[in-house]
């Protein structure tokens, strides 16, 4: 007998979007700091219960520190907080900045393409 429970169907999974987004900074600003501003933001914003039910996700490989661009992971339902807390970022670390949002997807692949101009040539013919 196998004791694992059943992965759930893809109509009772929580829908997501990715939020692509772009750091304008007076300089260069690391993925740690931009990260722990977003996070602060989120929390003042929403509070703590309105972050668990966004399902907010910010993943470090998805941070380019070089172009300052990157993309959050939330719910569908919570697009439009989650770009209204981006908008309040006034400070990342110890320098003016503010975030931009370039726009939402519904997958990473697709808002790596649409708004950072990646090209993936794996399916090319």
């Amino acid at each position: 007998m196998d004791d694992r429970p059943r992965p759930l169907s893809p109509t009772l999974r929580s829908r997501k979007r990715y939020i692509a987004f772009q750091v304008v900074s007076e300089k260069k600003i690391f993925a740690i700091d931009v990260f722990n501003s977003i996070w602060h933001s989120l929390l003042n914003f929403l509070g703590e219960l309105g972050v668990a039910e966004a399902s907010v996700w910010l993943g470090k490989k998805n941070y380019d520190d070089e172009k300052q661009i990157g993309i959050i992971k939330c719910s569908h339902t919570s697009v439009e907080q989650i770009r209204m807390s981006l908008a309040l970022v006034q400070r990342i670390g110890d320098s003016r900045a503010m975030i931009t949002v370039l726009g939402v997807s519904g997958t990473i692949k697709a808002a790596k393409q649409k708004f950072f101009g990646e090209v993936d040539l794996t399916n090319f013919v």
